[in-house]
């Protein structure tokens, strides 16, 4: 299940690609919005994930991007700190597929990678 995973944060990129290697996952990583949608305009992927604490992300106007691409990513999981639970709304009502806290995405990174829904 190819994914691509949107993030600033190294420990998180770090986190994420080994689960990635565990599960036989091929994953990007993109540091930036513009650079997300370069890869998956090029590539395809299966899943995005979008981490909400990226600076200066607009989760609106990017699930719009990524769902308006030929063909777009099949789910759109979006994670961010419990405690900004305005961005957490705002990602539901952006779109996305699943939007979790960073604690339950990190604790269910694999089986997110393996196909399985998050919860």
């Amino acid at each position: 299940m190819p994914a691509l995973l949107l993030t600033t944060d190294l420990a998180t990129s770090s986190k994420v690609s080994a689960a990635a290697a565990r599960q036989g996952t091929r994953l990007a990583v993109a540091m930036s919005v513009e650079a997300l949608c370069d890869k998956a305009a090029a590539e395809g992927f299966d899943i995005a994930i979008l981490d909400l604490s990226a600076a200066g992300l607009d989760v609106r106007a990017l699930v719009r991007r990524l769902r308006a691409l030929p063909a777009p990513p099949r789910a759109i999981l979006a994670f961010g700190p419990h405690v900004h639970e305005s961005l957490l709304a705002a990602a539901r009502e952006a779109g996305c597929d699943a939007v979790v806290s960073r604690g339950q995405f990190h604790a269910q990174v694999d089986r997110i990678l393996a196909g399985e829904a998050a919860s």
